[in-house]
């Protein structure tokens, strides 16, 4: 899934950091989930506490970091007599779905907008209602239901008509608009622990938890995360939200992060390694964020040991910046400390 700040490239190099400075490490708290790929890609490795604000996050992890197997549906197998869920719920109509459907009627031409086809906003209704019926019907387990609704999810950019967030839909309809919506598979590691999954604000969260490495992959600019994901986020809650404007965005004043915004953004990060009880503290952050360098050392440094902080810079990507008129590099940075937890 495309996602705004992704660190999916930076994977070897968080690694590689870890592996360095906490080779005693035995569990990850990662306090900012988004897609969870760095939760997926720790599992292996650590026992797992996940954590997101948005919702349809929330759900991914739920999926991936919390379930340890892939579900086999045996109860609605049985009871409905299906063979292939997937297939199932890729092909079948709900009953009305053109009335009750909600992606019909408010994210396709039907309902005024060009996120994705009419046909695919039918199925998408379509297997939401089912899981939500079978969910009802307790023909799911929880895990079963999670695991599900992640699968629809994640199916969904590869059918939408955007060029990377639903902040705006083309005019025009993208090739990738008229595949047609597959549910997709994910793949789920066991790594025999118990890890936990959370939907909260991440500086709450961290006052009741513990471990060894806490990875903060925060918001580094005033860009919102939900108003950019608000289809993915409907697709997850599926909760019939009251949708405004041109792009049809859903109510997000709870969700709002204090990392996006300039007066809030330091006090908010100090708050939340100040409160936080693990050993080793990573923060990834880029360069055009909101907290310059010197600002997030000083206060690593208040809360840690300070011949233990480090600052690794990754070259990112080049491309014209947009704070600057001339072609610019981008810089990813880890930084790090050993937090001395008597202070």
């Amino acid at each position: 899934m495309r996602y705004i700040g992704s660190k999916v490239l930076l994977l070897d190099y968080i690694n590689s950091v870890v592996d360095e400075l906490a080779p005693e490490a035995k569990s990850m708290c990662d306090i900012f989930s988004g897609t969870a790929s760095v939760s997926r890609y720790f599992k292996e490795k650590f026992e797992i506490i996940s954590n997101d604000l948005l919702y349809f996050s929330y759900v991914l992890q739920k999926a991936t970091i919390e379930n340890n197997f892939i579900p086999n549906f045996e109860e609605v197998k049985s009871v409905l007599g299906i063979n292939d869920v997937f297939s199932y719920l890729e092909n079948e109509k709900y009953p009305d779905v053109e009335k009750i459907g909600f992606f019909y009627n408010n994210f396709s031409p039907n309902g005024g907008r060009m996120y994705i086809t009419d046909d695919n906003a039918l199925r998408i209704d379509s297997s939401r209602l089912f899981v939500e019926d079978w969910k009802r019907r307790k023909l799911l387990s929880e895990n079963e239901y999670y695991y599900l609704i992640a699968c629809i999810v994640e199916g969904i950019p590869f059918i939408s008509n955007i060029s990377g967030t639903y902040g705006a839909y083309h005019k025009t309809w993208d090739k990738r608009a008229h595949k047609s919506f597959k549910l997709f598979k994910l793949e789920v590691v066991d790594n025999m622990k118990n890890n936990k999954s959370y939907n909260e604000d991440g500086n709450n969260l961290v006052r009741k938890i513990s471990g060894d490495i806490l990875y903060i992959d925060p918001p580094y600019n005033e860009r919102q995360y939900l108003p950019n994901y608000h289809l993915l986020e409907t697709a997850a809650l599926y909760d019939y939200p009251e949708v405004k404007g041109k792009t049809g965005v859903r109510p997000y004043q709870d969700k709002k992060s204090k990392f996006c915004m300039k007066k809030t953004v330091l006090s908010t990060f100090e708050d939340l390694v100040t409160n936080s009880n693990f050993k080793h503290v990573l923060l990834s952050y880029n360069s055009e964020g909101l907290m310059t360098s010197d600002q997030i050392e000083s206060v690593m440094k208040k809360i840690g040991k300070e011949e233990t902080f480090r600052i690794i810079e990754i070259p990112y990507r080049r491309f014209k910046s947009r704070s600057t008129n001339h072609d610019g590099e981008i810089h990813e940075f880890i930084y790090y400390i050993e937090k001395d937890l008597k202070k």
